[in-house]
């Protein structure tokens, strides 16, 4: 968190620049324009993420209220993670190899300024209700997607999504980690405790990955908090960090990764004399394959806390929803207790109340004494007896009691959906019907189309679908693997299609569909494809010459020729209404731009033209001959095979089935 007063006094421009908006229905009408600053801003009701689009910090963040809160004035357009009038003072560390990154472009100011950068690939851009940008950093790809999501606590669109998408594109092995830093600020405090599990936390301190709780939250009253922030690190929709730390903004400003960091030190900023507090969340020691992507995500936003104010203000605070997804999962529950009479409380209690199918270790917690003034926090982790408590009810009720023996005592009540796992249900298939026309599988490449539903309680996060091909099927030039198919809410129907190709294989092949989330959720859907064989075949091609040309030429076209070595052709044509003029190699027969192994094929008299070759090794094309024709009169003009006889490298016999003469008709003519 910091203190305004720390920046600079910036010039106000009096150019405004045009607003570039776009309103959707989805997720309460996302807004979106260029301000004043030049900064890019996507908006609800509640919050606004804020891009910087300048050349110095190009690419880094802000979160901002709008709104706030439904019903509180005293949120409206405070900052969350500071960022004004341009962000700069939170950026992300990419560690590659041992090496420190940062994401975005270079910055004259403290905050990474003294740092490694990469190649911008992507300006800050709005598209489907996320601002994108990317930069590419030795051969990875690190894409960055903002996003308005729901809150764990409050159920409401007020939350930014910080999503980091590294690929290695690559062909070694890469070792990447990533650091998140915040500059949180609770609108103009910076001196509120960061909250978290039983904890207020107001010097440096570290929590490793099994000490996390679900969320952090600041806030600087119970009786009548101004904004409340939260922080989510555990959860359906996030990635839980290796280590957290909170610790001083200099400290973390100056420090790309490695950081002067000092447990029990104050959050005195490094250089200055003010409480300014910042937090930075780490992903460690990931092993990223060539061609492989990893995702990183947290949120950061507005708080939910039920609150009745009193002698000792209670506020409560728990997920709005919780989610069958294992069967030891549990959720937390935080009971903040404020004293807000003018003598010390004596003998502070906190009950949980909550139905018999949940269990707490410990129902009641002991405070002891609190003093005027004076805030404490309890946690609770309520686990479900079962997983047949989500088929009874689809909402639970519970409420947390706060007693004294000398002040009055105080309830809060708060309700939790009860919501099942995501699960998905997929069907794949060839969408296009193959055939055999001229040797070739038609359509090649063709579409498999994959259908993805979820049929579950809750949405599947950060999901994706990746095609598995047997040997002999490949994907076309432009496809990829994977496609990305983001938040899969329950209910919805998405469609993915692939173009596939056959490499000239025969029989039925298995397939498969692999759909993955979040924290390892996986589903596969299998099928067979059914490919035609594909034989030797020969055919004549005419190709159209200029109007009123009486020249016309005749390719003797080709397919699936790799086993054949010998070829002995005669075909026969009307010697009254056509006259040979020359016969051409085809491109079978050209290499390194030489014609190779091409034997002048014999005009014979009544109408006949023999064309005896061998068939280069590894050639390429598709065309044996071509024969150039004078019209001498008419519109019909047959042109039939004669003699078609092939053999194999050891002189065996190929046979052509269906071979087949044509008409040269007025179309080829004009």
């Amino acid at each position: 968190m910091i203190f305004s007063n720390k920046y600079n006094i910036f010039i106000l421009l009096i150019i405004l620049i045009p607003m570039l908006t776009g309103i959707s229905s989805a997720q309460d009408n996302i807004e979106t324009k260029v301000d004043e600053y030049n900064n890019l801003r996507m908006k609800n009701e509640y919050i606004a993420i804020v891009i910087n689009q300048n050349d110095n910090s190009k690419g880094r963040f802000a979160v901002e209220t709008t709104g706030g809160a439904p019903y509180k004035e005293s949120d409206k357009n405070k900052p969350l993670v500071y960022g004004r009038p341009n962000p700069w003072t939170s950026y992300t560390t990419i560690r590659i190899d041992g090496k420190n990154y940062i994401f975005g472009g270079e910055t004259e100011r403290r905050a990474g300024k003294d740092a490694n950068y990469g190649d911008l690939i992507k300006e800050p851009v709005v598209e489907d209700n996320t601002i994108k940008s990317s930069y590419r950093i030795n051969d990875i790809l690190v894409e960055q997607n903002l996003t308005i999501v729901k809150s764990s606590t409050t159920g409401l669109y007020d939350t930014a999504q910080i999503k980091y998408k590294l690929t290695n594109n690559s062909e070694q092995d890469k070792n990447i980690g990533l650091r998140v830093m915040l500059d949180t600020m609770l609108g103009e405090n910076d001196g509120a405790p960061l909250r978290m599990g039983e904890e207020a936390i107001t010097t440096d301190k570290l929590f490793s990955k099994n000490e996390l709780s679900n969320f952090y939250q600041a806030f600087d009253s119970i009786s009548e908090p101004k904004v409340t922030s939260q922080g989510t690190l555990k959860g359906p929709s996030v990635t839980v960090p290796d280590n957290v730390y909170f610790s001083d903004w200099g400290s973390l400003a100056d420090g790309s990764w490695d950081f002067d960091f000092n447990p029990g030190e104050e959050f005195i900023r490094k250089g200055g004399y003010e409480v300014d507090s910042a937090v930075a969340m780490y992903w460690e020691d990931n092993k990223l394959a060539p061609g492989e992507s990893k995702t990183f995500i947290t949120n950061y936003g507005l708080g939910g806390i039920s609150i009745v104010p009193g002698l000792l203000s209670l506020g409560v605070t728990s997920p709005s929803e919780f989610i069958f997804d294992k069967p030891d999962k549990s959720f937390p529950v935080i009971a903040y207790i404020e004293n807000t009479s003018d003598i010390e409380a004596k003998n502070v209690k906190a009950s949980l109340n909550i139905s018999d199918d949940f269990v707490v270790d410990e129902v009641k917690k002991d405070i002891g004494n609190l003093d005027s003034g004076a805030i404490r926090q309890v946690e609770w982790q309520v686990k479900p007896e079962g997983m047949d408590i989500y088929q009874k009810q689809d909402s639970t009720e519970f409420s947390v009691e706060v007693k004294a023996d000398n002040t009055d005592s105080n309830n809060v009540k708060r309700t939790i959906n009860l919501v099942g796992p995501p699960g998905l249900k997929t069907s794949v298939n060839v969408k296009d019907e193959l055939i055999v026309d001229k040797g070739k599988i038609i359509p090649n490449p063709f579409t498999v189309t994959a259908k993805v539903e979820n049929t579950g309680g809750s949405t599947l996060y950060d999901s994706y679908s990746e095609i598995v091909l047997p040997p002999g099927i490949t994907l076309a030039n432009y496809e990829k693997t994977n496609k990305y198919l983001g938040p899969v809410k329950p209910g919805e129907k998405i469609e993915i299609n692939w173009e596939v190709k056959s490499l000239n294989v025969e029989g039925g092949f298995e397939y498969a569909v692999v759909t993955k989330g979040l924290h390892g959720y996986s589903q596969t859907a299998k099928e067979k494809i059914n490919l035609p064989g594909l034989k030797p075949t020969v055919y004549f091609r005419t190709n159209k010459n200029p109007k009123n040309s009486d020249l016309i030429t005749v390719d003797i076209c080709a397919e699936n020729f790799d086993q054949i070595k010998n070829m002995d052709l005669r075909l026969s044509y009307d010697e009254e209404k056509l006259k040979a003029i020359m016969v051409y190699p085809g491109d079978i027969f050209v290499k390194n731009n030489e014609i190779v192994n091409w034997n002048s094929p014999e005009i014979k008299e009544n109408g006949i033209i023999q064309l005896k070759n061998i068939i280069p090794d590894n050639h390429s094309g598709n065309i044996l001959g071509s024969i150039q024709f004078r019209i001498k009169e008419g519109n019909k003009l047959p042109l039939n095979w004669h003699q078609v006889f092939f053999t194999d490298s050891e002189g065996n016999e190929i046979k052509i089935d269906n071979i087949k003469g044509v008409f040269i008709d007025e179309e080829d003519i004009q």
